[in-house]
């Protein structure tokens, strides 16, 4: 997920809940703005790019560590 995608769904959500406490006093929504708030969260944990430990097969960074006898 973009990080401006994520900002533009967290913190209108943050915003929502904030108001839901503090003026409406209606802990139902503050419930319900915390909820799409950490599945939010969630959704953009879930989507970042992941870091490997093993390299593919054709990994030119690998190959070029191996020509100059270092371990992979």
């Amino acid at each position: 997920m973009n990080r401006i995608l994520f900002y533009a769904l967290a913190l209108p959500l943050l915003a929502a809940e904030c108001v839901a406490q503090f003026v409406w006093h209606d802990q139902q929504l503050v419930n319900l703005f915390a909820l799409l708030g950490l599945a939010v969260a969630a959704v953009g944990w879930a989507t970042l790019p992941r870091q490997y430990d093993d390299c593919p097969p054709d990994c030119p960074k690998c190959a070029e560590s191996l020509s100059e006898g270092e371990q992979p």
